[in-house]
């Protein structure tokens, strides 16, 4: 068992290091607005969003379709999704009078779903933050919740195999259960609108189902247990998700 919790620690490792999320992806909206040219419509698929590692853009690389991730634009809007944004970006639009405009490199915004602003001058964009309360999410209901399934679904696997291995009572595993259908859709649709980080977000399921579960079987002193089974279970669910969201960019 030891081997095999190793095994998969060092492989959340490794995949930490690439920067998959199993988390809802980064998202941009963009609004289009016109200073002292007549509004033109967007041409839709001919525009393209570069990701650039530094505020010069010198290395540029195109944001390009892999799965969800794209830019996606109709003939008034364009919106953004990526597994990971670089530090910076730069839009380039073209529109239907066959005129293409550039905007200035701007910062990635911190939020995982965010509005911007685009003013469109007759030779430039310019791409400013939009304050909205709570901006527009594009991935869809479907892959949200079969999202949301898979990785509670790993994570009942890894804690079922735990909780048999090493004997455990059944209360402890059917308690995991329940709190994980609150913390993985609390993860997915509320707190992952403002924390950006998987990482922090899969270290605060981790601990708070340790805290709960370790808290509600005190009397049978089995928090050294619980925390290998949270630790376990939350490694595989966090390993698994990140292997999904690899697969998806394959279609």
């Amino acid at each position: 068992m030891r081997k095999l919790l190793f095994t998969l620690i060092a492989f959340m490792a490794m995949s930490l290091s690439a920067h998959a999320d199993i988390a809802p992806a980064e998202q941009i909206s963009y609004t289009f607005h016109f200073d002292g040219i007549a509004p033109v419509k967007i041409a839709a698929n001919q525009s393209e969003q570069l990701q650039c590692q530094d505020n010069q853009c010198l290395d540029p690389k195109p944001l390009g379709k892999f799965g969800i991730q794209a830019l996606n634009c109709d003939e008034i809007s364009c919106y953004a999704v990526s597994y990971d944004f670089s530090p910076y970006q730069k839009l380039i639009v073209k529109f239907e009078d066959g005129t293409l405009r550039e905007s200035e490199v701007f910062p990635k915004p911190a939020g995982r779903k965010n509005a911007m602003r685009v003013t469109v001058t007759p030779d430039a964009l310019k791409v400013e933050r939009e304050e909205v309360p709570l901006a527009p999410d594009h991935l869809t209901k479907g892959y949200i919740i079969s999202a949301i399934i898979f990785v509670f679904l790993a994570e009942a696997l890894a804690a079922a195999v735990f909780v048999y291995m090493n004997k455990l009572p059944a209360g402890v595993f059917l308690a995991f259960l329940v709190l994980n259908l609150i913390t993985i859709p609390l993860n997915w649709l509320m707190f992952a609108n403002y924390v950006q980080s998987d990482g922090i977000l899969w270290t605060a399921a981790f601990l708070v189902e340790f805290v709960l579960l370790c808290l509600f079987f005190a009397k049978r002193r089995l928090c050294k247990e619980i925390f290998g089974l949270t630790l376990f279970a939350n490694v595989a669910g966090y390993s698994s998700g990140m292997i999904l969201s690899f697969l998806i960019t394959f279609f």
